[in-house]
Order: structure tokens, then C-alpha cells, then sequence
């Protein structure tokens, strides 16, 4: 399947160049943590989107001569487990030295609120293949168009996914979150996937049942139960007229003389 995902309204900045390095530890903390807009909240729970603080923008466009118009990614990692997610920006207006993170990354990454987190720029190649697995088939097939749901908020929620990793789409008209797996990407592990065209396969779902295979129906041979009487009828008439017509045939034979013993007297020498 190939999925149209369209441009969405992204954080772009001019940087002095698009694979300058630039890295710092910032105060990770979740959305519930945060003073942010209940609106915004929401919309941003089920996302990879981050608020980082507006001194970062400041450090990456000083001295931007010759800069090139980009978008932002950040590898966001647990300075412990060395393990972290890329995510995207959705604004500058956190307070200094905090970045505010959706939870299920924080989850991901086994982060607690407060922690510490290396923020790393990275720039990830566009993607043109990636599959993915559902956890519940059954009700996203049952969407009137699951190709155009999903082309809408992936789009919208993750500008750009990491192999490995699951994501949640929230669908606001139903109010249901659908988990997907997105078991590979290409061709990079890590892809930007917006103002692109990406072609999508689908991994067997979580959900899925293989049906039984079909038995095979022996018919049994009847028997009669015991103890009951069964009639059976045989017609006889045939077999008794055959004899009755070898008995005159045999009488006209020679051989057959009635009552043709020889007689003896009793006493007699």
C-alpha cells in the first residue's frame, strides 16, 4: 500500500548546516507535568513531538551564515540506559533546561519525571518503505477508509519513526488509540516520513487467529443396536421354483424308477 503523507505544519529553523553536531542534557518531564494548553495536552499525547526550551533556538541559529532551512529532529536518550527515541518539535516554549516529552516516550525510553536526558540534533534520511504490524486489526478494518486514517495521523502525530518502536494513533472521531509496531524502515532504521510517499506493508497482526483446519468427515458404517428385532425380508419364491424344476428333470432321467428296491423274505436261506 502507498501512502501519500502530506506536509504538515513542522518547526523549521535556519541552522548553519544541516548535520552541524549539537548536543545537551536537559530536565525531562511529561505533558501532565507541564503549564502547557489542556488542548495542546491532548493533541500532543499520542505523538513523538517534544517541547524544548527557546534558549536551544537561540544556540542553534547564532552565527547561522549560509544556513540552509531544516527540519528538527532530536534524539532524546536516557543517560543510564544510553537507549532514546527521535522525535520531532513541536514548539520552542519550554521553560529553560526542561524539555516536556509525551509519556509513552518517557516509558520507552525508562525515564522518570525529573530525570536527565542527553538531546542529540540528528538528520534522518527521507523514508520510501517501511512495515508495520497492528495490535487490533479487527477494529481498524472496521474504519470507513483505514487507508486515509492512517495517512491523516501519521502525518499529523509522527514526522518521522524509528524501527523497533511502537506507536499510538490517536483517532479523535471515534476516540480510540490503534498501537502500531513498525517493524521496519527504509532505508535507514530511523526515517523522516512526511512530504513523502511511502510504500507500506503489512506485518501479520497481534490479533490474528489462523482458522482451524477443516476435519475431515469419516461416515461410519451403521449397525444395528442389540437387543432389537430386525425384519429382514428375503424372497424366496425365486429359489423355490428353481428346485421344483430340477426335481421333473431329475424323474425323467433313466435313473429313477419309484419303489424299484429289491424285495427279500425274512427266514429265508
Amino acid at each position: 500500500m502507498l501512502l501519500k503523507l502530506n506536509k504538515i505544519i513542522t518547526y523549521k529553523i535556519s541552522y548553519k548546516h544541516p548535520n552541524m553536531e549539537f548536543t545537551t542534557d536537559l530536565l525531562c518531564f511529561s505533558y501532565a507535568c507541564s503549564t502547557q494548553n489542556p488542548d495542546m495536552i491532548e493533541k500532543l499525547r499520542c505523538s513523538n513531538k517534544i517541547l524544548l526550551p527557546e534558549s536551544m533556538l537561540f544556540e542553534l541559529t547564532k552565527d547561522n551564515h549560509n544556513s540552509l532551512e531544516q527540519k528538527l529532529y532530536f534524539k532524546v536518550s536516557n543517560n543510564e540506559t544510553q537507549y532514546g527515541e527521535v522525535c520531532g518539535v513541536h514548539e520552542f516554549s519550554a521553560p529553560p533546561g526542561v524539555v516536556y516529552l509525551p509519556y509513552h516516550i518517557m516509558e520507552s525510553c525508562a525515564l522518570q519525571e525529573g530525570n536527565t536526558v542527553k538531546v542529540d540534533l540528528v538528520s534522518p534520511p527521507k523514508g520510501n518503505f517501511m512495515k508495520i504490524r497492528l495490535h487490533n486489526s479487527k477494529e481498524f478494518s472496521k474504519l470507513t477508509n483505514p487507508k486515509v486514517v492512517l495517512e491523516k495521523i501519521i502525518s499529523r502525530d509522527y514526522p518521522v519513526v524509528t524501527q523497533g518502536q511502537t506507536i499510538a494513533l490517536n483517532y479523535t472521531d471515534l476516540n480510540k488509540v490503534f498501537m502500531i509496531d513498525i517493524v521496519e524502515a527504509r532505508p535507514s532504521e530511523i526515517i523522516e516520513i512526511i512530504n513523502t510517499d511511502i510504500n507500506v506493508d503489512f506485518d501479520k497482526a497481534l490479533d490474528y487467529e489462523e482458522s482451524p483446519p477443516k476435519k475431515q468427515e469419516v461416515k461410519e458404517a451403521w449397525i444395528p443396536p442389540m437387543n432389537q428385532n430386525v425384519k429382514i425380508n428375503h424372497d424366496i419364491s425365486g429359489s423355490t421354483i428353481h428346485q421344483n424344476r430340477n426335481l421333473k428333470q431329475f424323474k425323467k432321467t433313466e435313473g429313477f424308477v419309484p419303489f424299484s428296491g429289491k424285495g427279500n423274505v425274512l427266514g429265508r436261506k
